[in-house]
């Protein structure tokens, strides 16, 4: 029997009676954590519309954020995007909370951009476009008329052009533990994303090779089976037999649980180290066995964008454009070299 739904984001049905819960902020403006709605929908509806005003009032920054919060951040499909954009409307409070909607300028949202670039270009550009998504949802709101954020532009960043040559992904394979070299070659082998390779399921593998949906795009894909890939996927396969047991992820810990970003780091990063030390090699990230592939796959003129399950074209376009070497086309110089030096005449022999 599934459980009853008011259709309120954060309104339950607990101890005999609708509820809502509270956050962190609105906790400490009623002064409880679960205000008590009703015992029936007509009951609770009715409550809801008295508490609304001040769970969510019209004005504030801080206001609008919760609301925010409360009902759009959840809805999101992505865990990772629902996540990031909690962490990333932390800064937000911080700058913006104590502002009133109408207060907030253009320059206010510049003085913040280039503020926060200086930590990290990148991040910032995150928090900016989640600004932006606010003030939009406000507009649909009905609070406000004009969205301060959208005039400015995102900072220009550098894309980062480190690209593994061929040489290099050997020497660090030869000083790798045996799991990080057949991580290292899926991924090599696929260009799959780290979350999309450490939560790939068992169900996952079929009859006519992996199907997947990506965890950042939702997009659905089908990596065919060669021999290469069927030897590889056995392999980690009976190596987590050997070890443990298998769980519902190809890629599990002995005791058969899914690789968390944490424990995967820390495996990595031993085989990298030493990589560095006895092997020489210069440092690189697991991201940029994505790259390796992407410019690899490139190079070989196959659909990079479908390896790499990207929506849009530019996205691929931009991120191999650090990775191209640039060929230069030299002139000829041979009409130049062929010509023949006029020697000037000596101005005695005149006359």
């Amino acid at each position: 029997m599934s459980k009853p739904s008011l259709g309120i984001p954060r309104v339950y049905w607990r101890k005999g009676a609708w509820r809502y819960l509270c956050n962190d902020r609105q906790k400490a403006l009623v002064g409880k954590s679960w205000i008590r709605l009703g015992a029936t929908r007509g009951e609770a509806l009715e409550a809801w519309e008295e508490w609304q005003p001040l769970l969510f009032p019209k004005t504030g920054m801080a206001q609008l954020f919760d609301r925010y919060q409360a009902e759009i951040i959840p809805a999101k499909p992505s865990p990772d995007t629902r996540r990031s954009n909690l962490q990333e409307l932390k800064a937000l409070r911080k700058v913006f909370g104590g502002m009133e909607l109408e207060d907030v300028t253009v320059h206010d949202v510049y003085r913040f951009l280039d503020a926060r670039g200086v930590q990290s270009k990148t991040q910032a550009n995150h928090e900016l476009a989640l600004l932006k998504h606010i003030f939009r949802t406000a507009q649909r709101w009905g609070l406000m008329e004009h969205n301060p954020a959208d005039p400015v532009p995102k900072l220009k960043t550098i894309p980062r052009d480190r690209y593994i040559t061929d040489a290099e992904l050997r020497t660090f394979l030869k000083y790798s533990t045996p799991w990080v070299q057949r991580y290292t070659l899926l991924k090599y082998k696929t260009g799959l994303r780290q979350k999309d390779l450490l939560s790939l399921q068992l169900s996952q593998l079929t009859p006519e090779g992996i199907r997947l949906r990506t965890r950042k795009v939702g997009k659905l894909a089908m990596i065919p089976w060669d021999d290469e890939l069927r030897r590889l996927v056995d392999e980690i396969r009976a190596d987590n037999l050997a070890r443990g047991k298998q769980g519902p992820t190809l890629f599990c810990k002995r005791n058969g649980e899914a690789y968390d970003k944490d424990h995967f780091h820390s495996r990595w990063q031993y085989s990298m180290r030493k990589a560095i030390k006895e092997g020489g090699l210069t440092r690189f990230t697991e991201h940029d066995l994505r790259a390796k592939h992407a410019t690899d796959a490139d190079n070989q003129k196959l659909d990079v964008q479908a390896n790499l399950q990207h929506s849009d074209r530019r996205t691929t376009e931009i991120y191999l454009r650090a990775k191209r070497i640039a060929e230069v086309t030299m002139l000829s110089a041979e009409g130049f070299q062929a010509a023949k030096t006029v020697q000037p005449k000596d101005e005695k022999s005149e006359g």
